[in-house]
């Protein structure tokens, strides 16, 4: 059986348990039904108190999910998400004065409920496109299942922002319409495109100054307190080995001395914070690589030197040499097992 992606030491950094929670009420009725949907969790079958789980523990259940329920199982979930389910993200998103200070709130601090991603907002002549990056190497399948979430969530609070149904917009997806198509029109209130080049959100600029009815000063100040806090604590330097992880995998290697400006710290700073973690920049950049090429080799449709290439491997040889080395075989073998699993 062919394994997942792993995301390393991204799998340790801290979520709320508020969406693991709501996919386990939602989909299990019964004790093994709630045990399978954990099964790898580490956690309980039993119902969990408000709190916080690790990146790696949602990922784990979004793939048994997958396994599991039904196709479109993340569409269901994602129409049912509100902006109370989004914590801080959600109040702080309502009670902005303007739907501006809300795409702020959401493109500052959607990592902090949700460290797998973060929304980038791209702002044009006539229309907005909100952006999910991935800030962790995923398995297509859960990144497709987080995707319908993500794209449903930012609907829902975008409604909350303007008080009523975004028909205007539109929602554009990186892959193939899947067999359960029909769904999407279901669950989003307005077009959905398929085999996009990235996922986005899409509506007109002009939305941008819709004032938001439930507008708070003191709540929106209390939010973004909240959020800011969380956001220090992921830049502190226990989590400095995912953060470099994100960085790698947002933005390829380009050198750890970029990776250190991107933290703030000098490239002495960035090596012993890496060190006390028992971790180093080229072991980073080597498994970000593997799990790439890992990806790459799949795709039938590019070839060996293709993989090399994109991997930044001038000499084909070479990118021979660390496949035998990650995976014990050379990369013609490696894909001919994953084509077949």
């Amino acid at each position: 059986m062919l394994s997942q992606f792993v995301p390393g030491f991204s799998a340790g950094l801290p979520m709320t348990s508020a969406y693991l929670r709501l996919i386990t009420r939602a989909n299990a009725a019964t004790a093994r039904e709630r045990s399978a949907l954990l099964e790898g969790t580490g956690l309980p079958a039993g119902d969990h108190a408000a709190g916080e789980i690790t990146l790696g523990q949602q990922l784990r259940q979004v793939r048994n999910a997958n396994r599991l329920l039904e196709p479109g199982w993340a569409l269901a979930m994602g129409a049912r998400f509100h902006a109370a389910t989004h914590g801080p993200i959600g109040v702080g998103v309502v009670s902005a004065p303007t739907l501006r200070q809300s795409v702020e709130i959401m493109t500052r601090f959607s990592h902090v409920r949700s460290p797998h991603f973060r929304l980038r907002a791209d702002v044009r002549d006539h229309e907005v496109r909100l952006v999910p990056q991935d800030l962790v190497m995923l398995a297509d399948a859960e990144r497709a299942a987080l995707l319908d979430i993500v794209l449903l969530s930012t609907q829902g609070l975008v409604e909350s922002a303007i008080g009523r149904p975004m028909h205007e917009g539109r929602f554009e997806l990186p892959f193939a319409a899947p067999p359960h198509a029909r769904r999407y029109a279901e669950c989003f209130r307005a077009p959905v495109a398929f085999d996009r080049d990235h996922a986005a959100v899409v509506f007109p600029r002009a939305w941008l100054d819709i004032e938001c009815p439930l507008a708070d000063p003191l709540l929106l100040a209390t939010a973004v307190r909240t959020l800011a806090t969380g956001a220090r604590r992921l830049d502190g330097g226990s989590f400095v080995p995912a953060r470099v992880e994100q960085i790698l995998a947002a933005h390829g290697d380009r050198g750890v001395g970029t990776a250190a400006r991107a933290l703030g710290m000098s490239r002495r700073t960035l090596a012993r914070r890496l060190h006390e973690s028992g971790a180093s920049y080229r072991a980073l950049r080597e498994a970000q690589q593997r799990n790439e090429a890992t990806r790459l080799l799949r795709e039938r449709h590019l070839s060996i030197a293709d993989v090399a290439y994109a991997l930044r491997y001038e000499d084909p040889a070479n990118f021979g040499r660390a496949c035998r080395r990650w995976f014990g075989m050379g990369p013609r073998a490696y894909r001919r097992l994953v084509v077949v699993n």
